[in-house]
């Protein structure tokens, strides 16, 4: 074989690699190609925090119906996957305190220590007797004791893993070491809801974000 015929051969195979790497590279984490928005969604005990791309915090992402959304999930105990995270991501968390401040505005405190009534209230067979009343001994133990959660999307207003949901349960565990990335068609208009289906603690039932994504 000639030194031409072989170079030529060369450069036919190292274009198509090259083609074939930036078709991957388009998927990665990060790259915007065929992606028109990227959110991430930081779980904590007992909410969601989204922020965008730049760092904003957001209460709910507006979509034109067949955009594509790229959801980079976490679980904000996982200090491996936090630090994965770009620096503009990670600064925009809040911290330990401000977070339980936040459950204490939405979530009802305990009542009283009596777990009977509460438990008829909630409907909730898992919940572990209220420590008293207090609510910062609840969220420590859940913390210990109850560390991983998940993350799905799913029509407002529907029972748990009903139709149409958006996207399916992840599991965001305290000892992952990365975020999990899942990438969406925004097929269906309507409003959306952001859902922890993995039991953590006395505040599980309130882990939602109720229309957190709306598709127009």
């Amino acid at each position: 074989m000639s030194p031409t015929v072989q170079r030529r051969e060369f450069l036919t195979a190292l274009g198509a690699g090259i083609a074939g790497l930036a078709g991957c590279v388009g998927n990665l984490p990060g790259t915007s190609g065929g992606v028109d928005r990227t959110i991430y969604v930081g779980a904590y005990h007992w909410g969601f925090i989204i922020v965008d791309e730049s760092g904003e915090e957001q209460d709910r992402i507006s979509l034109q119906r067949n955009d594509v959304l790229r959801v980079v999930s976490f679980n904000t105990l996982a200090s491996q996957a936090v630090q994965s995270l770009p620096a503009s991501i990670r600064d925009a968390l809040p911290d330990h305190e401000a977070l339980e401040e936040r459950n204490e505005e939405r979530i009802p405190a305990p009542a009283d220590g009596d777990f009977h009534e509460l438990l008829e209230e909630r409907n909730e067979e898992r919940i572990p007797a209220p420590a008293d009343g207090d609510f910062h001994e609840l969220l420590e133990e859940a913390n210990e004791q109850y560390p991983d959660h998940s993350l799905a999307i799913m029509p407002s207003g529907q029972v748990h893993m009903g139709g149409g949901m958006m996207m399916h349960p992840v599991a965001l565990p305290q000892n992952a070491t990365r975020s999990i990335v899942r990438q969406l068609g925004a097929t269906q208009r309507g409003d959306y809801t952001l859902s922890c289906l993995t039991y953590c603690g006395y505040g599980h039932p309130y882990m939602e974000i109720d229309g957190g994504i709306v598709i127009t």
